[in-house]
């Protein structure tokens, strides 16, 4: 089994965060789970500034994928020992990969401006999606996000862009994505 998890940008100034995404992960179904994690205050920022400073929108979104660099790596020193996956050659190597392996994949490694993707290259498309298509790339059985908000399930892909738990440029994905479980990781971690 493979999972795809985006621990949410909202997440990363929780304390002991990297501890308690190693319990969830240990909680659940063993499968290769192969994570991304998103941008939280650094692409709020961003978001001010563009407000304030308005820049061409696809310059705009890749400067904010440039920045999940960042957030990669400050989370990656801090999930030992997960496997970190830097480059498009390590991350073609995850995907070749079987076994139940933890992995972070720097966004960077999969998606950037020369590689082709369905996503609006805008401020439409976050990690949500970003995350969405790598569950289609690496034919993942499941796609997880851990939020900080809780979610009713039977909302549908639509329902839940509309009330922005996910980005809008995830629905449409949504005839390709494996089946996606959101979780209220605020709460989970807090038990």
């Amino acid at each position: 089994m493979r999972r795809v998890l985006k621990i949410g940008g909202s997440l990363l100034l929780r304390e002991s965060l990297a501890g308690s995404i190693q319990s969830w992960v240990a909680s659940q179904p063993p499968a290769q789970t192969i994570a991304i994690v998103g941008g939280g205050e650094l692409i709020d920022a961003v978001r001010r500034l563009d407000a304030m400073f308005p820049s061409p929108p696809t310059w705009v979104h890749w400067q904010c994928v440039g920045l999940l660099r960042t957030t990669f790596e400050w989370l990656g020193r801090q999930l030992d020992p997960w496997q970190l996956e830097s480059t498009a050659e390590d991350f073609a190597q995850m995907k070749r990969a079987n076994g139940c392996q933890n992995h972070l994949v720097a966004v960077d490694a999969f998606y950037h401006a020369a590689s082709v993707s369905p996503l609006p290259e805008d401020w439409t498309t976050t990690t949500d999606a970003i995350a969405g298509w790598l569950s289609i790339l690496t034919d993942a059985d499941e796609l997880v996000l851990l939020k900080s908000c809780d979610v009713d399930d039977s909302l549908s892909l639509d329902e839940l862009a509309r009330r922005q738990i996910v980005d809008p440029a995830l629905p449409n994905l949504a005839g390709q994505l494996p089946p996606l479980r959101i979780v209220n990781f605020a709460a989970e971690a807090g038990r």
